[in-house]
């Protein structure tokens, strides 16, 4: 080989070299670019697009290997707060116009954010976004609840709770659409309250145990009181005993206790519970003259007359004034038969 020869293919070598540097340079400047445009495109809120660029940059940055690798960090970081950006803007949407097909829309947003912080390793994104669709599930479920739609609401509650096990006021809701859907199923009406309460309380969520503890005694009571009127009065005894579990301090259903007591026969119990109702009534005269007046009944069961007709003088009020009165007059004959 010829001197001239070496130095063509010196020649060529360096030609080579230099048009693989410059091929280089414009690589990584298309990388650089396409990231800068893809903050651009995220800063005017164009989602879709400044995903795809920052895409685009990372392919580019992929391709250089090393000297990419930032380009390729930075762009992969931004991709999943920009999917969570694109949902919140969806729901954004919803808030402006709120339907439900709106709000299945920006569920859809939110559980394909999920699933890109799940896959790219960004567990804020991802954790954010299942709080946010476990809301969303339930605000659907309220809607649907709202139009009677109870099917439809049952069915966001259950993807709500599938989404965030620990969030109460699904359970709650459950309830409600339970007692709704199949009324006769005490049993499992009050077993939704009851997550509702254990779930509420695992995550300091005192307002929802509030709810559910105030719902399932006032279910119970109610259900006891009906008891009462259908002549099932061991029934009625065994819910309202049940209601104090969720309220110890009821004065309402230490009434029906008496009442029932009285129905079934068992004075010395409707005296218990007559003065246990009456400790814990904080309203006037009127609204502790049905108690009174349970208790008159009791004592007067048991011959003695002088408790009798203390009891009824109290109960002489609003409409227990005139049973009342009629017992002190005619049956009891006391002393003083008028309050």
């Amino acid at each position: 080989m010829t001197m001239k020869d070496l130095k063509r293919i010196f020649l060529l070598f360096v030609i080579a070299m230099t048009s693989v540097a410059v091929n280089a340079q414009q690589s990584i400047t298309d990388a650089i670019n396409a990231y800068n445009e893809a903050q651009g495109l995220a800063q005017s809120d164009e989602y879709v697009t400044a995903i795809s660029k920052y895409q685009e940059a990372i392919s580019i940055a992929t391709s250089l290997g090393t000297e990419g690798q930032d380009i390729k960090d930075r762009s992969e970081k931004a991709i999943p707060k920009l999917y969570f950006a694109k949902a919140a803007a969806a729901y954004k949407s919803f808030q402006g116009s709120p339907t439900v097909v709106n709000l299945d829309a920006a569920i859809a947003e939110f559980d394909e954010s999920r699933e890109v912080g799940a896959t790219s390793g960004d567990t804020e994104v991802q954790s954010r976004s299942r709080g946010v669709l476990a809301q969303l599930y339930y605000q659907k479920a309220t809607m649907l609840f709202k139009r009677e739609d109870f099917a439809g609401a049952d069915a966001a509650l259950n993807n709500a709770i599938q989404t965030n096990s620990n969030y109460a006021k699904a359970y709650y809701q459950k309830g409600l659409v339970h007692k709704k859907t199949d009324p006769e199923d005490l049993d499992g009406i009050i077993n939704w309250f009851n997550q509702a309460i254990t779930v509420g309380e695992t995550v300091n969520d005192a307002a929802v145990v509030r709810q559910a503890t105030g719902s399932a005694h006032a279910e119970l009571l109610f259900r006891g009181s009906k008891s009462i009127e259908q002549g099932q009065n061991t029934t009625a005894l065994e819910t309202l005993k049940l209601s104090l579990e969720y309220n110890s301090e009821s004065s309402d259903s230490y009434y029906r206790l008496a009442e029932a007591s009285n129905k079934l026969g068992n004075r010395d119990n409707a005296i218990r519970y007559a003065n246990q109702a009456l400790s814990f009534e904080k309203g006037g005269n009127t609204d502790k003259a049905k108690i009174y007046f349970e208790l008159g009944i009791a004592y007067q069961a048991k011959d003695d007359k002088g408790n009798a007709c203390s009891a009824l003088k109290s109960a002489s009020y609003g409409s227990f004034r005139a049973p009342s009165e009629h017992k002190m007059e005619f049956e009891l004959k006391c002393e003083s038969a008028n309050p």
